[in-house]
Parts: structure tokens; C-alpha cells; sequence
């Protein structure tokens, strides 16, 4: 071979690994949780399974001690973008359906919800070790500030 081919061999360099597509897997299962919301103790359950096309659904029960007793429910149907961007829609029990946009990353999985004209919120589903997932829900303040109104500690009760 000549000295030019041995340095066009040179400059090829190996493929890279395809990066992974993203994946709220590691999410999936039936979750019990206790913790808190709107400063009360509050108890809840999540649902996280594969759905169609490659969807991830969510079912999500939430109960408030007091009284009266709060129960609030909801369900969400979360999918990738081409640039790896979760984005989705969220239905409650009182009639709200709320646009979802967000990401994943390592252990974290974040959702942005709402709109300036009602509400802008934020959902954080961070895994821990030994099997934990911590929940936390916040509302956009004027200031900028995010105020936390709920923070429950999952535990998974299947996969």
C-alpha cells in the first residue's frame, strides 16, 4: 500500500456508538407513595407502563388527609420528539387537560405543565437508590420562583 493509503486509513475513525434512544423504562411500574401536599399528609399511587406507538401512560391517585378527605386523579400519555424532548398531555379529575413538555435524563425525568394564562407548573420524578422515587410538583410564582405544593416518597410495589 502507499503512504497515501495508510493515511487515508488513519483518518477514518471507528464509528461511534448510536447514542440511546430515550426511554421513562426505568419508571415503569405500580409506585406507593407518602409524603405531603399543600401541607397536609397526602398518600398516592402511580401507574407507569409502556403504551401504543412507544407511549409511556401514567395513572396517578392522590389522596389528602382532612376533611373533608381530597381525592384527585389523573392520567398522561407521555411521548419522545425527534430531538429526545418528552412532551404529552395530562387529564385530571376536575376536567383540566394540561400540555406537558419536558426531558429525561440519567435518574431524573422533569415535566413543565400549564399555560401563563392559568398556571405554570413543574413534576419531577427523581429515582434513588434501593428502589425510591421521590416526586416532587411546583407552581411558577410571579417573582420566578417555583413554589413546591406536593412532595411524595414512592416505593415500588411491582414492575
Amino acid at each position: 500500500m502507499t503512504p497515501l493509503g495508510w493515511a487515508a486509513i488513519a483518518l477514518v475513525a471507528p464509528a461511534a456508538p448510536a447514542a440511546e434512544a430515550p426511554s421513562l423504562a426505568a419508571w415503569h411500574g405500580s409506585w406507593a407513595g407518602e409524603g405531603e401536599a399543600f401541607g397536609k399528609p397526602a398518600t398516592a399511587t402511580l401507574d407507569i407502563a409502556p403504551g401504543e406507538g412507544g407511549a409511556t401512560t401514567l395513572i396517578y391517585r392522590l389522596s389528602i388527609a382532612g376533611t373533608p378527605r381530597v381525592a384527585y386523579s389523573a392520567e398522561a400519555r407521555y411521548v419522545f420528539d425527534t430531538k429526545g424532548r418528552v412532551r404529552g398531555k395530562w387529564t385530571d379529575s376536575t376536567g383540566r387537560t394540561r400540555a406537558v413538555a419536558g426531558g429525561v435524563n440519567a435518574a431524573k425525568w422533569w415535566a413543565h405543565w400549564g399555560s401563563a394564562d392559568v398556571e405554570i407548573g413543574r413534576s419531577t420524578y427523581v429515582l434513588e437508590a434501593e428502589g425510591k422515587l421521590v416526586v416532587s410538583d411546583s407552581i411558577l410564582q410571579d417573582d420566578g420562583s417555583w413554589r413546591a405544593f406536593a412532595m411524595l416518597r414512592y416505593t415500588r410495589t411491582n414492575r
